[in-house]
Order: C-alpha cells, then sequence, then structure tokens
C-alpha cells in the first residue's frame, strides 16, 4: 500500500482530480470554478476558487444550505493543509490562463 503521508511534515499528499473552470459574474469576488481535490485517501468535491477585489485569487471549502445559513462540510483544522489546497487549486488554474 502507498504511503499517503507527506514525509517532510506528515501531512496528507494533495491532488487536483478536476478543475471544472466558468465565470458565474462579473461582480467581485467572482466565481472561477469549482475543484475536485484528493487530500490523503478523503476526496472534497466541489471547492470553488474566486477572484477578490484585488484581483486574488482564494477557494472556499464546500458547505451545505440549512435555514438560510451556511455550515461548512469539511472542517480543515490545519492552515498547512488548507495552504497546500489552495496553492494545488491556484497554481491550476494559473497554468490553464498561460496556456
Amino acid at each position: 500500500m502507498k504511503d499517503t503521508l507527506n514525509s517532510k511534515n506528515n501531512t496528507p499528499e494533495v491532488e487536483l482530480l478536476k478543475f471544472y473552470p466558468f465565470e458565474v459574474s462579473s461582480k467581485k469576488p467572482r466565481l472561477l470554478g469549482y475543484a475536485d481535490v484528493r487530500v490523503g485517501e478523503i476526496i472534497i468535491r466541489g471547492i470553488r476558487l474566486f477572484q477578490a477585489k484585488n484581483g486574488g485569487l482564494f477557494i472556499q471549502l464546500p458547505t451545505v444550505n440549512f435555514d438560510g445559513k451556511d455550515y461548512p462540510v469539511v472542517d480543515l483544522k490545519s492552515k498547512t493543509l488548507l495552504d497546500r489546497i489552495r496553492r494545488e487549486v491556484v497554481d491550476y488554474y494559473k497554468a490553464l490562463e498561460n496556456v
């Protein structure tokens, strides 16, 4: 069985499985697409990539709306892991723009 931990800091490997690019609106923050990411043995579907008012890119993990409030589907306690997921999605999107 393949080891799915990163040897540097014992965090799971992160792999972008699929990216669905599109533009929903012109207002900021602008939704640029959705991504599915594998983190170790877990797949997170529906990560949203946005462009902020200042032009920067950020992700939002999937949420579910219940009684008018959004609740997180995935709650990451590791900022390092969240940063690695963000980097994977953003780098892929930037590569798409340069094609």
